[in-house]
């Protein structure tokens, strides 16, 4: 049988759990709060990003970007495409005319 003072400690211990788990729980509502802030100012931001791309600093550098693209970059990527993919039928024609003699 349990004693008394064993049933008060841990009567004792319950109390001071129950009441850490009350500073949990409302430790966990601010969270939750916070979080749910922050997610509404994201979402308005990127709304607003949607909508007026010059208060996005991501959509104003991927302008200029743009702007300052000249077409040489896709222009050289298409050529080194094409010189590839010529050598690949090239070699293929090769290794089938080798493999049939």
């Amino acid at each position: 049988m349990m004693h008394i003072e064993e049933i008060g400690v841990l009567v004792k211990s319950i109390n001071d759990l129950n009441v850490e788990l009350s500073g949990f729980r409302s430790e966990m509502k601010e969270f939750k709060k916070a979080m749910e802030k922050r997610m509404d100012c994201l979402d308005n931001r990127s709304t607003a990003c949607q909508f007026n791309p010059n208060v996005c600093a991501t959509a104003r550098r991927l302008e200029e970007h743009i702007k300052a693209d000249n077409g040489k970059a896709g222009k050289t990527m298409a050529v080194i495409a094409c010189v590839i993919s010529c050598f690949n039928v090239a070699l293929t024609v090769i290794t089938l005319i080798v493999r049939s003699l």
